[in-house]
């Protein structure tokens, strides 16, 4: 996954809320949940729940753009 500029040093809460892009522009979601996928002892994933209802894993979002938002007031 490829970060939009801005800060790196980030909490996994920060993930929410950021909007997610694919390689040819086209809006995923806004992140609403992160959650942790522990498959085995050795394989811990992170799904991303949009406001889709729909998720993806962490690993799978190479190609993909996150764009960061400030927190909402």
């Amino acid at each position: 996954m490829k970060l939009a500029p801005g800060p790196f040093d980030l909490p996994v809460q920060a993930l929410i809320g950021a909007l997610i892009t694919s390689p040819d522009g086209v809006e995923i979601g806004t992140v609403q949940d992160v959650r942790i996928s522990v498959h085995s002892q050795d394989e811990v994933g992170f799904q991303l729940v949009f406001d889709t209802g729909d998720g993806i894993l962490w690993r799978d979002l190479e190609d993909y753009v996150i764009h960061l938002q400030g927190p909402s007031t």
